[in-house]
């Protein structure tokens, strides 16, 4: 192979690398924020109450 094709196959396989390890970091960063959407709506329920005391 000349440089040219390994340059090329090795540029393929980074893009390949970071769009998949991309796609799962913004899969597990929906997760994240799905999961914590309950906890700081009741947080800010509580701050709401005690600030008006």
């Amino acid at each position: 192979m000349d440089e040219v094709t390994i340059g090329v196959l090795a540029l393929f396989g980074f893009l390949s690398i970071a769009l998949t390890h991309g796609a799962k970091l913004a899969r597990d960063i929906e997760e994240f924020i799905e999961a914590w959407r309950g906890p700081a709506r009741s947080l800010r329920r509580r701050w709401r109450q005690q600030r008006r005391r």
